[in-house]
């Protein structure tokens, strides 16, 4: 597995990383409070710990660039809204300086409805697939992951990036 592993972070090291949703979601709530990360009362970071967190944060830190989209920053944004009132209103507030560094790219709806199993993934996985020769995918949405292999495609497993971390620890 750690080889695998290792064969995706040095093959799209220089080219770049992109946070699939639910991880950037982890990363933008853990960087405002760590405490709320799998503690029982948002359902979106249950199954998430505080060293699923600093994982993502040493992940992103060894990539040159991270980049995302703009349907990854929407499902980010409508996934913080059901966060509590006052975490999401901080969160929010913040969400300019936790994405801030991070490129922005440009994937056309319409080019992303063509991909040929945008039926099953839908807008952003969709999206995910068009840029993933291009950037390292870390996603811990295993369909996705299956999909684009299926395809041809790569992308790292978030659920292998923490066996890999437990195993080199």
């Amino acid at each position: 597995m750690s080889s695998h592993v290792d064969y995706l972070i040095e093959k799209y090291l220089a080219k770049g990383l992109l946070i699939d949703s639910n991880l950037a979601l982890l990363y933008l709530v853990g960087g405002h409070d760590s405490r709320l990360i799998g503690d029982g009362k948002y359902n979106k970071l249950s199954n998430y710990t505080l060293e699923d967190f600093r994982i993502l944060v040493r992940l992103k830190s060894i990539f040159r660039k991270t980049v995302t989209t703009p349907h990854v920053l929407t499902e980010v944004s409508n996934l913080a809204g059901d966060l509590p009132e006052l975490t999401k209103s901080a969160c929010l507030k913040k969400f300019h300086a936790a994405f801030v560094r991070i490129d922005e790219l440009h994937i056309p709806s319409m080019d992303a409805a063509l991909w040929q199993d945008f039926h099953f993934l839908g807008l952003t996985d969709s999206g995910l697939a068009l840029v993933s020769r291009e950037y390292l995918i870390v996603t811990d949405d295993a369909r996705l992951v299956k999909k684009l292999g299926d395809a041809g495609l790569e992308a790292l497993n978030f659920n292998h990036l923490r066996q890999y971390h437990v195993l080199n620890a």
